[in-house]
């Protein structure tokens, strides 16, 4: 009963150690983005601020930096489909309440860097997803599936992920009941995991028969 208690105990301090390094990563995210913002929104070309989801430059001076989304990448070793994290996060910035663009952000050796402003379809859809699946349980988590080019969210990550394999690589669980929902332009389309999964082996072993 001891052992049992112990084994507990472990668990739930691992969990909390890691949901602290999580909250501190995503404080430094946020606080890259708040700084950074400017400059990058200044980069933009004259003329060309709709490209980038603006109305006019007058909309820059009325920004607010939203909660940040981590992405996870798609990979595949072994003929199996993993995710992993690329230590990459995607901030919303919005105008008076609607997400605008994007601001891309890397944490490297414990530093958080924006890379790159863009994404304004992706920003919109987001929100969208925000508005229609308000769930407690969103861990702001990003799907990157470049085999299918897609991008996908959920309102539960960590229900569709199973044993770490090591080295950020996480075992898809194909037997969630958790859906994933792609960001495509014009709606917002539901898939279970197993079909996410199978669509894009299907892909990958095609590519692989054809070379």
């Amino acid at each position: 009963m001891k052992t049992k208690f112990f084994y507990l105990l472990l668990v739930v301090f691992i969990s909390l150690k890691l949901s602290a390094q999580n909250d501190n990563q995503i404080l430094l995210v946020k606080e890259a983005a708040a700084a950074k913002a400017m400059y990058y929104l200044d980069l933009i070309p004259v003329g060309s601020e709709n490209n980038y989801g603006f109305g006019s430059r007058s909309d820059f001076s009325k920004i607010q930096i939203g909660e940040a989304y981590q992405t996870y990448y798609v990979s595949v070793r072994d003929n199996q489909l993993e995710f992993f994290s690329g230590n990459e996060w995607r901030v919303p910035v919005s105008v008076d309440g609607t997400y605008q663009t994007l601001l891309t952000v890397r944490i490297t050796q414990g530093k958080a860097e924006v890379v790159g402003l863009g994404g304004s379809v992706l920003a919109r859809k987001i929100q969208e997803f925000e508005t229609l699946i308000p769930d407690k349980t969103n861990e702001r988590v990003i799907i990157r599936n470049t085999y299918t080019d897609q991008y996908f969210l959920t309102a539960n990550f960590t229900a569709l992920c199973g044993q770490s394999r090591g080295n950020g690589f996480i075992e898809i669980n194909t037997a969630s009941l958790q859906p994933v929902y792609e960001l495509k332009e014009g709606m917002l389309v539901k898939t279970s995991i197993a079909g996410f999964y199978r669509e894009t082996m299907n892909l990958v072993n095609l590519e692989k028969d054809t070379k």
